[in-house]
């Protein structure tokens, strides 16, 4: 038995082009991935920044390990002052940093001592919320005494005397009574206090202002930021790494089967995408419910502002790819048109955009203060792309190598089985690719449920 295999220019050209386009592809990303990390290094407080805590003074923190992004502490002076000193993280001199008393684990209807920061000057306000909206009292200076503070870096101290009572003033609440307590912050404008930029923290309980307890702050919770994350994670992380897979390498498996009318990977990959632009659809609008609209003073962690602040528009480029995508495939010419490979070239770099900016999305997502996750589970999404880059580029290489090795060995060569002589015929080329391909397709599978599990796992703990 012979067989002639002729290996033309074309065909060289052709594998050579593709890796080198699909590392192109994945390098596009080396760039940012290597400056994501930077991002993640926190400035914060030492926990032992007050050594009097639980001694002579009460306290209140958002500590995690040995680190925090704020300090409040408080000591009795008298039977009818208290003196609050607010120790913060801020983004720059023009900021604020408050504390809030509330009834509830919830803000709304709360009296407020906020410390701003204008023109290098402490100054310090009494105010209350309603609702989610502050406002000064008319008397900004009511129940307040003794204002000091500073800005030194991006750490703002500030150090006052509150009056623990004064009748006749619903909105100054008494610390004679014990409260929640809050914790927020944000940037200040000509010396006002403007939307803050982060989540609130507030105590698991009930604070004696007269003792000498520490509280622990814990951040509200919001289920829906978490079922959006969630869906966002299992479509693109999961199943659009599947349904891409398919289409770039599936495509000559089971060349004599079909499933649905159709080759068999086309549903596969039909399937998947259409359960991605589903999934991305109704996390796009779970998220605009939450947040009333588009977000534009986004609530970011701690030294992660310049990326986080990316996520929404990022968001929004996404579930935009991921419809247009699908309604391009709808109206795509017939595979032999003239203008078919236009087509291919359009729907491919839709479909690679959205999944390259919707992995870099989740990312920043894990920067933001309601996804209440740790620093863990950005690590775990940028494990994700490296290790989907690096299955993907092992793939090509692989193919290329055994292509340019049955190429070097043909040319124009018959490739026979004589005696003990063995040579690669093209059925068994063939096999040998569907082979690997099947097995890397196997690993990919289980790689990416492990990726999404874990993100999920870390998204909802948290």
């Amino acid at each position: 038995m012979e067989a002639n295999i002729s290996f033309t220019t074309g065909d060289k050209k052709s594998s050579k082009f593709s890796i080198l386009k699909s590392i192109s592809e994945m390098l596009w990303l080396f760039g940012i991935l290597i400056s994501i990390p930077a991002c993640h290094a926190q400035t914060g407080i030492s926990v032992m920044a007050d050594p009097a805590c639980d001694v002579t003074k009460g306290c209140f923190s958002d500590c995690s390990g040995s680190q925090c992004s704020f300090l409040v502490t408080w000591r009795s002076v008298s039977s009818a002052q208290i003196v609050f000193e607010i120790i913060s993280v801020v983004s720059s001199s023009e900021s604020w940093a408050a504390i809030g008393f509330s009834d509830d684990r919830a803000m709304g209807s709360d009296s407020v001592v906020a410390c701003v920061g204008s023109g290098g000057v402490i100054t310090a306000e009494s105010g209350y919320t309603d609702g989610r909206s502050y406002r000064s009292l008319s008397n900004k200076n009511l129940g307040l005494s003794a204002v000091t503070g500073s800005v030194t870096g991006s750490i703002m101290n500030c150090s006052l005397t509150r009056t623990m009572f004064i009748p006749g003033q619903p909105e100054f609440f008494s610390l004679q009574q014990d409260w929640h307590i809050l914790f927020a912050r944000g940037q200040a404008s000509s010396g006002n206090p403007t939307k803050h930029v982060q989540t609130p923290v507030i105590s698991a309980a009930v604070v004696d202002f007269q003792s000498t307890s520490t509280s622990a702050g814990a951040g509200v919770s919001y289920p829906l930021v978490k079922a959006h994350g969630s869906l966002m994670i299992l479509a693109w992380v999961f199943v659009a790494s599947i349904g891409i897979f398919v289409a770039r390498y599936m495509k000559p498996l089971w060349p004599d089967s079909t499933l649905l009318g159709t080759k068999v990977w086309f549903p596969i990959h039909r399937i998947c995408m259409g359960t991605v632009m589903t999934l991305t659809v109704i996390s796009f609008i779970i998220i605009f419910v939450e947040v009333g609209g588009y977000a534009h003073n986004i609530s970011v962690a701690v030294g992660s502002v310049a990326y986080g602040r990316f996520h929404p528009i990022l968001g929004i480029i996404v579930t935009i790819l991921t419809i247009v995508n699908p309604v391009m495939a709808m109206f795509r010419c017939a595979p032999d048109h003239e203008r078919r490979p236009i087509f291919n070239f359009a729907h491919r770099l839709c479909g690679i955009s959205a999944h390259v900016i919707a992995a870099l999305t989740i990312i920043f997502g894990t920067y933001l203060e309601k996804s209440q996750v740790t620093g863990s589970a950005s690590g775990v999404a940028i494990a994700y792309i490296w290790v989907f880059m690096i299955v993907n580029i092992i793939l090509e290489m692989y193919l290329l190598i055994k292509r340019r090795a049955a190429a070097g060995r043909s040319g124009d060569i018959e490739l026979v089985t004589q005696g003990a002589r063995n040579s690669l015929t093209p059925e068994g080329l063939r096999q040998v690719e569907d082979f690997a391909v099947k097995c890397v397709f196997g690993i990919q599978i289980l790689l990416m449920f492990v990726f999404a599990l874990t993100l999920l796992v870390l998204l909802n703990i948290g």
